[in-house]
């Protein structure tokens, strides 16, 4: 495990830990993606959200996670109240309190019930960082973003991974779904430190 801007660590199960608040931090899980894959006529299994989250649920046997927060597209198709109540369901079996979720560009409709989600459309203050989606402009100098799903190519195959600059970290896509996109291929990630995920380990490949 990966420690960076002393606040936070890096998990290969595909999210960061705020180490003083023991509060993960995870983005694009893209709840309900197999199903509307499914509806496009393509031959995918369908996950329950149990299995979705099982990495969370391993994380939590070997590092101490007392909350979550979200840091946009918790859903692919919008927001869905089904989905939503078996999220909630496994984080309670899992002792972990849901503190705010940042909606994301998938999460159309969460706002029309804002009353019962615990919804941040701003950004989520953790103990000093901004968490945001990241598919808006952001004056935040410390901040925890999600949307960009990146990924590195590291022995000959292509990883998910975490980005660094100065006191900006962005996270890989939650969801096994996700590709990843080639942040070596992209110009704008060039001065920033690329944190592979690679079996167990996260490994700095810079």
């Amino acid at each position: 495990m990966t420690r960076v801007l002393n606040d936070c660590r890096l998990l290969p199960h595909r999210f960061a830990l705020h180490v003083p608040s023991a509060t993960a931090v995870l983005a694009d899980v893209h709840l309900g993606y197999s199903a509307a894959r499914q509806r496009l006529g393509d031959a995918v299994p369908n996950r329950t959200v149990a299995e979705e989250l099982l990495s969370l649920h391993d994380a939590a046997q070997t590092n101490e996670i007392r909350a979550l927060v979200v840091a946009g597209d918790i859903f692919e198709k919008g927001f869905d109240p089904l989905l939503y109540q078996q999220f909630i369901a496994v984080l309670a079996a899992l002792d972990i309190k849901l503190l705010g979720l940042v909606p994301g560009n998938h999460d159309r409709g969460i706002d029309a019930v804002a009353q019962d989600v615990p919804l941040f459309a701003e950004g989520y203050d953790l103990a000093g960082w901004r968490i945001v989606h990241g598919d808006q402009p952001s004056a935040w100098q410390r901040s925890i973003a999600g949307h960009w799903h990146p990924a590195v190519r590291f022995q000959r195959r292509k990883v998910p991974c975490f980005l660094v600059k100065d006191e900006q970290l962005i996270l890989p896509a939650f969801s096994l779904d996700a590709a990843g996109v080639d942040v070596g291929a992209d110009p704008r990630w060039r001065e920033w430190q690329r944190y592979a995920i690679w079996g167990d380990d996260v490994i700095h490949v810079n």
